[in-house]
């Protein structure tokens, strides 16, 4: 129980600090990153109790809940059709992406599967830990896809509309 706490306060620590520097995803990326480092300081992992991440999926579920409003389901129904398309694709690829890496054996089905599907490092993290795959490896696929995101969508963003402005 000792870890858990120590475990959660570094994280908890981690998450402010990356918020408060404005790091793309900070809260989250910095909780994670500081509960890695207290982890590999302690030099091995530490299993989470079931019901702490419980307690964390349904708190994601609360704040993406609470997000929802009238205005949204106008516009939701417009949107399920490419919400689906793209969900498959994803799915597709990340299968693909799944079997070759299992193929090649860096990593397990389970885990390669939950690591390129569509989803946040923090919720496939999660789902993945409580379905038995690695979820520390699943969060760092998703890590870095994320973290790139971040940093490559804005710059296409402004290139493509300059572009467009230079019309």
């Amino acid at each position: 129980m000792t870890h858990l706490l120590l475990g959660s306060l570094w994280g908890i620590l981690g998450g402010l600090l990356a918020w408060r520097l404005k790091v793309p995803g900070g809260a989250a990326i910095g909780a994670m990153v500081a509960c890695g480092v207290y982890s590999f300081m302690r030099g091995n992992g530490y299993s989470v109790p079931t019901y702490f991440s419980v307690g964390a999926q349904i708190a994601v579920g609360v704040v993406v809940g609470f997000s929802v409003d009238r205005s949204f389901l106008g516009g939701a129904r417009n949107l399920l059709i490419l919400a689906l398309m793209g969900a498959f694709v994803y799915l597709a690829v990340g299968f693909m992406l799944a079997w070759f890496s299992t193929r090649i054996g860096w990593l397990d089905f389970d885990t390669a599967l939950f690591g390129f599907s569509p989803g946040g490092f923090t919720n496939m993290g999660i789902i993945a830990e409580a379905e038995g795959a690695e979820a520390a490896k699943v969060s760092l696929i998703h890590f870095v896809r994320v973290f790139l995101l971040f940093i490559i969508v804005p710059l296409m963003v402004r290139l493509l509309k300059s572009v467009r402005l230079g019309e």
